[in-house]
């Protein structure tokens, strides 16, 4: 999906699977989008990866941590990263790679599995080119809807039961001295199956934090007055966000200071490490 058609599907139904070219072994498979501009220079990053058979379909197991080497323009930019696969709460295993860009272009990003060098390419923006919030910058205030006030958004929340984040309005809590974390998620409509987890995972992360604040943010403003969801206008947040994906998990300081988020798939490992930068 596009914005007005947000994104992160793949043909499993499990996780965005851009530009996958089939092949007799596995590949190396970027888990976000690769047709606007999305990764920033000089921005500490989060890149989320998966390796996929022949037909482009995620492995269902990774085997261990693989190591990273990310070069530009044949020459490697810093150390090798060891990545850990991660998977508790979501589908399939996935690998997050933390980097930090130190100029825009067209880097090589590649690891080993089984023997087989495996190799894809990320484009990088200028940070001023990006337009959703980047870590270090302050999160947006804008409406998320609540239980008193939807700003027409329905339904509030496509949990089943309705989850309980909506009790306060992004507005008029961020930066405000207390930490809130944010979910970007449509549980019922997203066209991935990684969207209810994660909000379930949130639920359970975020139990008996009175430390923190936490929200959620559906995606569709009215997906069941239209035919086909291209149709459906978006809710606030993701329409002022311009996302071009889901979901997106957003952690913020109590000065409103974005200090970590998570694009696409994000386990329950991950989202206890986001809230803990907070804590």
């Amino acid at each position: 999906m596009a914005l007005g058609g947000i994104a992160a599907c793949s043909t499993e139904g499990d996780f965005v699977s851009e530009g996958v070219s089939a092949g007799p072994d596995s590949t190396l498979t970027a888990l976000f989008p690769r047709d606007v501009a999305y990764t920033p220079a000089t921005t500490p990053f989060r890149l989320a990866y998966t390796l996929t058979d022949a037909e482009g379909v995620p492995l269902r197991e990774l085997g261990g941590p693989l190591t990273f080497t990310v070069s530009f323009d044949g020459e490697p930019i810093g150390d090798p990263v060891e990545v850990a696969p991660h998977g508790d709460g979501v589908p399939r295993p996935y690998l997050p790679l933390p980097i930090e860009f130190p100029r825009p272009g067209i880097y090589d990003v590649e690891t080993e599995h089984d023997g087989r060098r495996l190799n894809s390419q990320v484009q990088v923006f200028p940070a001023e080119e990006i337009e959703q919030p980047l870590v270090g910058q302050d999160l947006p205030p804008v409406p998320t809807p609540t239980t008193t006030q939807a700003f027409e958004v329905n339904p509030i929340c496509t949990l089943n039961p309705q989850c309980p984040f909506h009790a306060h309005d992004l507005r008029d809590v961020v930066g405000q001295g207390t930490p809130v974390a944010v979910l970007l998620a449509s549980p019922a409509y997203c066209s991935t199956t990684v969207c209810g987890p994660i909000l379930d995972l949130l639920i359970d992360e975020a139990e008996g934090r009175d430390d923190l604040l936490t929200i959620h943010s559906e995606v569709y403003r009215n997906p069941k007055g239209v035919r086909d969801l291209s149709e459906a206008l978006l809710a606030p947040l993701p329409m002022d966000y311009n996302m071009p994906f889901e979901p997106c998990l957003f952690v913020a300081d109590g000065d409103g200071q974005l200090v970590a988020r998570g694009d696409i798939v994000i386990d329950r490992v991950e989202i206890a490490e986001m809230l803990d930068l907070v804590s």
